[in-house]
């Protein structure tokens, strides 16, 4: 969920206004936008972010309305048609859940976890929103219709982030701390079923950040792409001609230190940051590479031939690393898609960077 749409959330809420929350909490085949999509419904039909726009959108917006006339949240499965999905752009149908919930504004149980998420958007730091389901109709079916149906819902929310869960006012029924845990992942959100209970772990924290080490041509392709998919870009080089803004129009930080040596120093990698190491040299790849593997980022990538990263890693373990510690390299880096060109090899990270985000890949350098 983005930054301006917990602002706008914030904001409805001071003001004591009545809106709908709508958010993606599961698709299956193709859809026009992934689970934890979430979009603002006003009472006037003004809304802020997308879940996707179209014949499911305008279906939402009329769901919303009736959720605000009730004051009661609402699931429903959209099944999306072949002609339908055509005009997403996708190439087949599939179905996706909505969850529509109800705020009024004047429970300040909504405002508490708003204001918690704002706070670690401000430090940088990961933190998940976590929602309960609970039908509230007897002799239903689980949460998920067998048609385009309403299903009329309980919902609880909560706030976690790395150290702690904020139960806030989830169903406790069946609420055990690791269930929400199990299912945390930085980059998607996740449907958890527990008992009657379903629930909804969404990433609420800043984007993943993307240290790009390296300033050449891989990292000028690189670079926009990373923007695109929503990460934020970090280029790191010691040579100011190279690491501009000119030069990297999107990135959100470039950073120019002395030296590769001990150049971490300035960034604030943690668990929540991806590496990725194309450096103009062995040695400069080398030197980032040692330092990295003394980090907590989620994903370490280096370019080179298996060649020159058999050469790097011989040299790391007389260091006193570990072949645990390199085991968390991805090199050659990216997938292996038969990139040659600088943009086709920038095409081949980014989609490992989403793979691993997804926990779709392991590491098998």
């Amino acid at each position: 969920m983005r930054k301006n749409l917990f602002r706008q959330i914030r904001s409805c809420i001071e003001h004591r206004e009545r809106f709908a929350v709508a958010t993606v909490i599961f698709r299956s085949g193709s859809g026009p936008r992934e689970p934890g999509a979430t979009m603002l419904i006003r009472t006037g039909g003004e809304t802020v972010g997308t879940i996707g726009g179209g014949v499911l959108e305008a279906k939402v917006l009329k769901m919303a309305e009736d959720v605000m006339m009730k004051s009661r949240p609402a699931c429903r499965t959209f099944f999306l048609t072949d002609q339908q999905a055509s005009i997403g752009g996708m190439i087949c149908g599939g179905q996706v859940e909505i969850l529509v919930d109800y705020v009024d504004g004047n429970d300040p149980s909504w405002l508490k976890i708003i204001e918690q998420a704002l706070t670690k958007h401000e430090t940088g730091q990961p933190c998940w929103l976590v929602r309960s389901i609970r039908n509230s109709e007897t002799g239903d079916k689980g949460g998920v219709a067998a048609s385009e149906e309403t299903i009329w819902v309980k919902t609880g929310l909560g706030f976690m982030d790395e150290d702690h869960l904020d139960p806030g006012t989830l169903d406790s029924s069946c609420l055990d701390v690791n269930v929400p845990k199990t299912g945390r992942r930085r980059a998607e959100t996740v449907l958890i079923p527990c008992g009657n209970i379903r629930y909804v772990v969404q990433p609420a924290g800043v984007p993943r950040k993307v240290f790009i080490f390296g300033a050449g041509h891989v990292a000028k392709e690189l670079a926009p792409l990373c923007n695109f998919i929503g990460l934020s870009t970090v280029i790191v080089d010691d040579r100011p001609e190279f690491a501009s803004a000119a030069r990297f129009p999107t990135a959100d930080e470039i950073l120019i230190p002395e030296s590769f040596r001990n150049c971490l120093k300035i960034t604030d990698i943690n668990e929540n940051s991806s590496v990725v190491i194309v450096t103009r040299g062995h040695e400069n790849d080398r030197t980032v590479l040692a330092q990295a593997l003394r980090t907590k980022a989620d994903y370490i990538g280096m370019i080179g031939s298996r060649t020159k990263r058999d050469t790097i890693y011989r040299t790391l373990l007389e260091e006193g690393f570990s072949t645990e510690d390199l085991s968390r390299v991805h090199c050659p880096i990216g997938l292996d898609i038969g990139a040659q060109t600088p943009a086709e090899i920038a095409v081949s990270i980014v989609a490992e960077l989403i793979a691993v985000g997804s926990g779709k890949t392991k590491n098998e350098s």
